[in-house]
């Protein structure tokens, strides 16, 4: 994270990375601009800018309801969540979550969500139509990016400060495991099967991989400097890594666990997401989006896409569903 440059941390969210959509292209990636407060729909396929969505200020994480019809954005700096709703192209009533929500997650069909509570150390569960708490349990300090594996209800939070994943029980909203990573983890990703969860340690420069069967950490790879933000194709093969000082991102081959190419895609790389056979890469410092066909022979950013300043998180939007 950039954070000799841009002040304190809880006005950074580069990416709670989020896992591919298989069997699928999707139409939007919504893309969260915190320093301009918008927030961008983007037709990755066409690679434009299909609508824009003014916000509260400084807006951090987003997470995209299964049918596509909904996305709920965190603002650490004011302690609120807001709903956005797509069709309309416009933001709801914000809502209060604890001290600072940071990352966030929608779950049981979009009738509640889980968020992460950067001061106050804790996972929180919310529910989506009231926004009441309904559930919270304590976890590591500074918790930040938060993935969920449906199939096995367990959420994984990165505890920032702790540099520890913590694993969450959904049902019972209590912490079944806690695994050690390297320093200062961040963003992570589960692999399709749910079998494997990484983990990008912006301090140790290095990605963590994770067995969730076991709860532990079964290898770290050497990644470029600040590694902050993780993808994984629809087929588990391929691992985006994107490394902030190093103004690429990294593809890793997740039988080998090589580095099969690395890319130069912009200033500051932060958030990415897979969109069918895309990958998507927020530049915070250059404003843009580069977009990398995954099929190339020789992977690079074929497409730039401007967006409104401090691009950082992303969500791919499903396309919407009766």
């Amino acid at each position: 994270m950039k954070e000799s440059l841009r002040g304190p941390l809880i006005a950074i969210l580069a990416l709670i990375a989020v896992p591919a959509l298989a069997g699928e292209t999707p139409v939007l990636v919504a893309v969260v601009s915190q320093q301009a407060g918008i927030l961008s729909l983007v037709d990755a396929e066409a690679g434009r800018v299909a609508g824009e969505i003014r916000l509260p200020r400084v807006p951090a994480a987003v997470a995209a309801t299964s049918d596509g019809r909904l996305l709920y954005v965190t603002h650490p700096d004011l302690g609120l969540v807001t709903p956005v709703d797509v069709a309309a192209r416009r933001a709801g009533a914000s809502f209060a979550v604890g001290k600072e929500p940071f990352g966030i997650a929608v779950i049981e069909d979009g009738r509640a969500l889980l968020v992460s509570d950067w001061s106050a150390d804790a996972l929180v569960r919310i529910d989506a139509a009231t926004g009441r708490e309904t559930g919270r349990t304590s976890i590591g300090r500074s918790p930040a990016g938060l993935v969920v594996a449906a199939r096995t209800g367990y959420a994984y939070v990165a505890d920032r400060e702790s540099n520890q994943v913590s694993v969450v029980d959904i049902a019972t909203m209590q912490r079944a495991a806690t695994i050690p990573t390297g320093r200062a983890p961040f963003a992570l990703a589960l692999s399709p099967d749910g079998g494997e969860l990484y983990v990008a340690n912006v301090q140790s420069n290095d990605l963590s991989i994770i067995d969730t069967a076991s709860a532990t950490e079964t290898a770290r790879i050497r990644i470029g400097l600040m590694p902050y933000g993780v993808a994984v194709t629809a087929d588990g093969a391929r691992i985006a890594v994107t490394s902030q000082q190093s103004g690429k991102v990294a593809l890793l081959d997740r039988a080998t666990r090589k580095i099969v190419t690395e890319m130069k895609v912009g200033e500051y790389p932060e958030g990415a997401v897979i969109a069918g056979d895309r990958l998507i890469v927020a530049n915070w410092a250059d404003d843009s989006l580069c977009i990398v066909g995954l099929l190339q022979p020789a992977p690079a950013c074929d497409g730039r896409v401007p967006v409104a300043a401090g691009p950082r998180m992303m969500a791919v939007v499903p396309p919407a569903r009766d």
